[in-house]
């Protein structure tokens, strides 16, 4: 400011005028700039993702683009972990879809979990028993008409979500290739060797098991003489595995149980009624 020799009175020189127009422009696009972007941040804001549960299928949005990574993010986010006790081991991948456990459960309220042996065509259905001492699946179907075959089951001396350190798996042996008739292929060392999966579907994730080892026993309940969350008396039970002495003996050193791991003891019949076939297989993998 200084005074005007022209006029007499304090005003603003050239220079002061332009500095003053120069800011007040400024300050006109700052104020345009903030008003663009709140309207575009407010129109935009509809085009948030929406996850739907866990399955990264149900993703939608409106009117976005989301480039590949971004998207992989997404999918990382919605494959939330179950709440069940599998959902503390990490996720190596999404599970395979089995629409037949659901048409199974519709069938029979029972029906829980589905199980797959490769190279055995063993691809059934899981129901549970109350009785323990007189399972009535393993005598009746499905639809719960009295059958020889009946079906694969467990019963109440587990628990029906596979978290047990023990899990014994029952299934008749008709003779015929059927049921779990084809567990005695894993007698065969040839085929031991080349089949080592058991793939167990619920209904929010897929339980991977390692074949352990393969054998003839008698008809003694395991239970009765081993407490499995015990770990001493784990350690026994599948260190004695070892020192079987069956012929038919298959076994996978490497798949070895230790105390803290879910086993799954697939159980049937021999042509000796006194002899029971075993399939011992550890979880390696799940997914959800």
């Amino acid at each position: 400011m200084s005074n005007n020799s022209e006029t007499g009175k304090k005003g603003f020189t050239p220079v002061e005028k332009a500095v003053v127009a120069i800011a007040a422009a400024l300050a006109i696009i700052v104020i345009l700039v903030v008003a663009i972007l709140y309207i575009y941040m407010h129109s935009t804001s509809s085009d948030t993702v929406k996850l739907s549960g866990t399955d990264a299928d149900s993703i939608e949005t409106e009117g976005t683009l989301i480039d590949d990574e971004t998207m992989q993010q997404i999918i990382e986010v919605a494959t939330v972990r179950p709440s069940e006790w599998y959902g503390a081991y990490e996720s190596s991948g999404r599970p395979d879809a089995k629409p037949e456990l659901a048409e199974a459960k519709k069938q029979c309220s029972d029906v829980y979990a589905w199980i797959e042996i490769p190279g055995t065509g063993i691809d059934l259905p899981i129901a549970y028993c109350e009785n323990a001492m007189e399972p009535f699946y393993y005598t009746h179907d499905i639809n719960g008409n009295p059958s020889k075959k009946g079906m694969i089951i467990t019963d109440s001396l587990n628990r029906r979500d596979f978290s047990d350190p023990v899990t014994i798996i029952y299934g008749t042996n008709p003779g015929d290739d059927t049921m779990f008739a084809p567990l005695h292929r894993f007698c065969n060392a040839d085929f031991f060797d080349g089949f080592d999966t058991v793939n167990i579907i619920l209904d929010d994730a897929e339980l991977i098991y390692k074949v352990y080892a393969c054998y003839t026993t008698g008809a003694e309940h395991i239970f009765a003489s081993y407490d499995f969350y015990n770990a001493d008396d784990f350690a026994k039970y599948f260190d004695s595995v070892k020192d079987v002495r069956d012929l038919a003996l298959n076994i996978r050193e490497d798949e070895h149980p230790q105390p803290g791991d879910h086993v799954i003891t697939l159980v049937t019949h021999c042509d000796d009624e006194n002899k029971r076939l075993f399939v011992h297989a550890v979880l390696e993998e799940v997914r959800y």
